[in-house]
């Protein structure tokens, strides 16, 4: 069995909020919950960057701060123990990767910025956005049965694709979009739900 998870909104607080929390930039605030069109939303975000002169190296001093949720790390060491951990997220590994070695080291699938040599950010490379179904996909071409858990529209896909779908505490808009997609809003609740699938696929004998 593969855990496939995402990691801002389910596992740590978003990035930008805090981004924008610190520099008070509201346009910096809005997430996946709000905007459906994520190439919409960073076009707006690199455009609230360049306004403002903030670089790579402001925004990489303010995620150093960000914490994962109370008991993620612990959710992940366990969740382990049930089967192997994927991070599959719209993020930028300049901003997550070292939170991620931080809960563990899993294997963080992500976007990355462009930026010249000053750390003024130009842009970016879309590695995931758009293909978090084309990973399922792959995944279960090879076997896999899949445990995806996702909370934005940006999941949606890869929720419709997966064996073991979780929904964590998305917008009620985007739960009635997927109405055979189970719901948790706590990790206790994750935990119980990946507890089932676990035990569903090991009587099957699926990995």
């Amino acid at each position: 069995m593969l855990i496939v998870t995402d990691l801002e909104g389910v596992l740590v607080p978003e990035i930008w909020q805090e981004v924008a929390r610190v520099t008070g930039l509201s346009t910096l605030d809005l997430t996946t919950h709000d905007e459906v069109d994520f190439e919409a939303l960073m076009e707006k975000r690199v455009a609230a960057l360049s306004r403002n002169d903030l670089r790579l190296s402001d925004l990489q001093r303010i995620a150093e701060n960000v914490l994962p949720f109370p008991g993620a790390t612990e959710l992940l060491r366990w969740a382990r123990t049930k089967g192997q951990i994927m991070i599959v997220s719209d993020t930028f590994h300049e901003l997550s990767e070292g939170i991620v070695q931080r809960m563990g080291g899993y294997n963080l699938f992500a976007n990355t910025f462009r930026a010249d040599a000053e750390g003024r950010i130009l842009g970016y490379r879309l590695r995931i956005r758009g293909r978090k179904d084309k990973v399922i996909r792959s995944l279960k071409e090879i076997g896999y049965r899949i445990v995806a858990i996702g909370d934005g529209y940006n999941d949606e896909l890869m929720l419709q694709l997966a064996h073991h779908p979780i929904l964590y505490r998305g917008p009620d808009a985007l739960a009635a979009r997927l109405p055979n997609v189970r719901r948790a809003s706590t990790f206790e609740e994750l935990r119980q739900i990946i507890l089932e699938s676990h035990e569903e696929l090991a009587s099957s004998n699926f990995t």
